[in-house]
């Protein structure tokens, strides 16, 4: 039983909690202190926080030095007197190239377009009258923003392009 309570405590704890470090005034300054053992301690708390597993022969540590470069340069920033915070969340072990690669959109090709005449399908026709305003939610046309998680650039062009098919089938479906 007092496992179980104990057990129950440590995740109410973790919940609260956002990110493993708190920054609050009492920490402002932990740049020019942090030890080899705290930031390992970090890491590995991070690791199983997070749910991250290496296989790959020596990953563990190339992921640990972004690690540790990436919260050199959270408490660097939080150390000076900014509005806001910075803290560690799930993409602490990747470098900018790697987040950037895996989880924002591809670049479209400029000349891809070229050479399609502008359609006036959806254009209003004379003598149509239009709301001031329409509210695309509750008309089904849109849904709330989702954590693509690494499907990321892949996903998010076939995304766009799936939910442009809908929200115009529903332009047309509406009326």
């Amino acid at each position: 039983m007092a496992i179980m309570l104990l057990f129950a405590l440590f995740a109410l704890s973790s919940a609260l909690d956002m990110s493993i470090i708190s920054y609050d005034n009492a920490h402002q300054d932990k740049a020019t202190w942090r030890t080899d053992e705290e930031v390992n301690s970090l890491y590995e708390e991070w690791l199983v926080k997070h749910g991250k597993l290496y296989n790959a022969l020596g990953e563990k540590d190339k992921r640990f030095q972004i690690f540790k470069d990436n919260l050199r340069f959270i408490d660097q920033q939080n150390a000076e007197n900014r509005t806001y915070k910075l803290g560690l969340n799930r993409f602490a072990d990747l470098t900018n190239e790697e987040y950037r690669a895996r989880y924002l959109g591809t670049k479209i090709d400029p000349n891809r377009r070229l050479g399609r005449t502008p359609s006036n399908r959806y254009a209003p026709r004379v003598g149509e009258t239009l709301p001031d305003s329409v509210d695309w939610r509750k008309e089904g046309a849109v849904v709330p923003v989702k954590d693509q998680a690494s499907c990321g650039k892949n996903c998010a062009t076939l995304y766009c392009h799936l939910s442009l098919r809908f929200f115009f089938f529903q332009l047309k479906t509406i009326k």
